[in-house]
């Protein structure tokens, strides 16, 4: 995924802050710093974060409300997908029910000649014994 232009300037900013204080902490840690040099630093480091603070906080609740969109759209979509699910699901019971009402018509149908050509059967043997009875 390509960063916006509109973003590079803002975020070379960034990272070279926290470069900066990456090399501050770096120095504090390899050089035996006198005690005012470090309150110097610290006093820095302060005056440095309470500057940021509230575009951190800004930062902060849009990454929170990006997290609740995709959360939202991730629902939507699982939500979707169960319907699309139930909805094949229904459908598959209906394609078997519609098969099985067929099934049973073909069944019946063929009920139904056997029973004609039983009964045509039954009326010609009928009259074939008056007619012998005479």
């Amino acid at each position: 995924m390509k960063i916006p232009k509109r973003h590079h300037d803002h975020i070379r900013e960034e990272l070279s802050t926290a470069k900066e204080s990456l090399t501050h902490v770096s120095r504090h840690l390899d050089e035996e710093c006198e005690l005012s040099v470090l309150e110097n630093g610290l006093m820095e480091a302060t005056a440095l974060r309470d500057t940021k603070r509230e575009d951190a906080h800004k930062a902060g609740e849009r990454i929170k409300e990006w997290f609740e969109e995709t959360k939202d759209q991730v629902i939507s979509r699982l939500e979707d997908l169960k319907t699309d699910i139930e909805i094949h699901r229904i459908e598959k019971d209906a394609d078997r029910k519609e098969d099985h009402a067929r099934d049973a018509m073909i069944v019946a149908a063929h009920a139904l000649l056997e029973a004609e050509i039983s009964l045509i059967e039954a009326i010609k043997a009928r009259r074939l014994a008056i007619d012998v009875a005479g």
